[in-house]
């Protein structure tokens, strides 16, 4: 049967049984209410049954307590399937992986005729790493609620367990405050986008924002697939929709704040003062009310010290609290952070700046410059998540193709997403440091869903297979016939990935703010900040 052992990320362990098991009409579910409903959801759009609990079915599920967390075991015959799982994730991945084994039109929100027929079987399977991430920018282009909610939908498909919602940007502040409504109402909209270093720009306002019952339902929906969403409101730097709405928390308080309609690194930080902090643990207190997450993202990339190091006020500022200079302010703020978040129950996530004044213990690091940055940290003894640009800034390139569309830099074809290993270069004895792997998607460049899955897959295939699979046995020819196959489902679900063999027609180019200069060519080896 087409397609049926096409599975990705590829299972610990895989038998091949004899014989199959045809899904029939009268097809019913026996096991926990909660758990057939997972099943249901998952099967019975594409299949078009109606799945039943019963408790004579022939699709068995049993609550495992022996198998790891997120783990499972799935073993088909010619008289039914019983899925094994510890815990509702591992029961999501399971389910996950008995989709793959039927015909990618079970993909489809309807069914199409196709005979559900199951080959015999028995999986073991449980991830390498605890967080398996893909982080969305949706500060620099505002992506309406109905497409969050596919883009989980897509992380569940590929075994994801995290969503990092990046949630305030120099270019938008994208949730609903009530303690500071001029955010959402002044911070969320800029006038227009104009490409760094251009004079003119599209000359179209752009905004949006989420309400904080919007995104509670949507934190439902992420943990009912097995997804953990970490929210992030970036602080001290990328704050000019923050100072746009309230002008009083910057070092120069009378320059006349705007939105930014352009991208890059800006000098405008946080002026750290004690009403700024009451700002900051205000916002973050509404932030924890809608995210339940244990870990919350503080942002604490790029904050220049310029205009700190410019400000007597802030010289002042750093000589009250003990600190030898101004440059110093930021290393002080992310560590009140940590404290606050530590009281309440929640770990602080951070990039990698964090530790640039030396290493921020109770943290976890995201290490985006590099993995040496993760390997430090490791070694000092924090937590750690790679994500380098090097192999998982999947805004970047991917290829050297002049027709691929404007991207912020970089060339990442998907072999090297593939190659990626998140413990290359850690001592084995500081390798339980590594939580584990994310990709990122920027969005200067990538003003809307359907250009995002361009930028994610089947990069974001790749990437999961490294998150989740052992290493041993796995190369680019051996994965290389399972994505082929694996890419049908994303027809059948109607994703705009790119095609391993070179763009669609209608991928080409782009126009405006997105219109490729001729010499833009991606650079192998290049670094872009965030």
């Amino acid at each position: 049967m087409p397609g049926s052992f096409t599975l990705l990320p590829q299972p610990r362990s895989t038998e091949v049984g004899q014989g199959s098991f045809t899904f029939t009409e009268d097809l019913a579910i026996t096991g926990p209410r909660e758990w057939a409903a997972v099943v249901r959801r998952l099967l019975a759009p594409g299949t078009g049954l109606d799945l039943p609990g019963r408790d004579d079915g022939a699709l068995r599920l049993h609550r495992d307590e022996s198998l790891p967390d997120e783990g499972y075991r799935l073993e088909v015959t010619g008289d039914g399937i019983d899925v094994r799982a510890g815990d509702h994730r591992g029961l999501n991945w399971a389910v996950q992986t008995l989709r793959q084994l039927l015909p990618a039109a079970v993909y489809r929100p309807a069914p199409v005729g196709a005979q559900w027929q199951v080959p015999a079987v028995t999986i073991t399977d449980a991830p390498r790493f605890a967080w398996r991430g893909l982080m969305l920018d949706v500060g620099r282009h505002f992506m309406p609620l109905a497409d969050l909610y596919s883009f989980i939908d897509l992380l569940a498909m590929h075994k994801y367990n995290v969503f990092h919602l990046h949630l305030s940007e120099d270019q938008g502040w994208r949730m609903e405050s009530k303690s500071h409504p001029r955010l959402h109402e002044v911070g969320s909209t800029r006038h227009q986008t104009r490409r760094p270093g251009a004079e003119d720009g599209d000359g179209t306002p752009h905004g949006g924002y989420y309400t904080q019952d919007q995104l509670r339902s949507l934190v439902s929906y992420a943990a009912q697939r097995g997804i953990e969403i970490v929210p992030e409101l970036d602080f001290p730097g990328h704050v000019r929709a923050v100072l746009a709405a309230y002008p009083e928390l910057s070092n120069n308080p009378g320059e006349g704040h705007t939105v930014a309609d352009t991208f890059g690194i800006f000098d405008e930080v946080l002026n750290l003062s004690d009403e700024a902090m009451e700002f900051v643990f205000s916002v973050f207190t509404e932030l924890l009310d809608v995210f339940p997450s244990r870990y919350i993202h503080a942002g604490g990339d790029e904050a220049p010290r310029t205009e700190w190091l410019a400000s007597r006020a802030a010289a002042e500022l750093a000589e009250r609290r003990g600190l030898p200079d101004a440059s110093h302010l930021q290393n002080w703020f992310t560590r009140q952070v940590r404290d606050w978040l530590a009281e309440r129950g929640r770990v602080l996530v951070g990039w990698d700046e964090i530790n640039d004044e030396g290493h921020l213990d109770g943290a976890v690091t995201m290490a985006w410059r590099g993995a040496g940055y993760g390997v430090e940290a490791a070694r000092a003894g924090g937590e750690v998540v790679m994500v380098p640009t090097s192999h998982l800034y999947l805004d970047y390139y991917q290829s050297n193709d002049p027709d691929e569309p404007y991207s912020i830099g970089g060339h990442l074809p998907v072999e090297k997403v593939y190659a990626f290993d998140p413990l290359e270069g850690v001592p084995p004895e500081h390798s339980e440091k590594i939580l584990g792997t994310q990709a990122n998607v920027w969005t200067e460049y990538i003003p809307t869903m359907r250009r995002a899955q361009y930028h994610l897959f089947p990069r974001a295939c790749a990437h999961a297979e490294v998150a989740w699979s052992d290493p041993a046995g796995r190369t680019w020819d051996e994965f290389t016939p399972r994505l082929i196959g694996h890419l049908e489902r994303l027809d059948a679900v109607g994703v705009n990935y790119r095609p391993l063999g070179g763009l669609q027609p209608w991928q080409r180019g782009g126009t405006g703010a997105f219109e490729r200069p001729a010499a833009h060519l991606g650079d192998a080896d290049g670094q872009v900040g965030e």
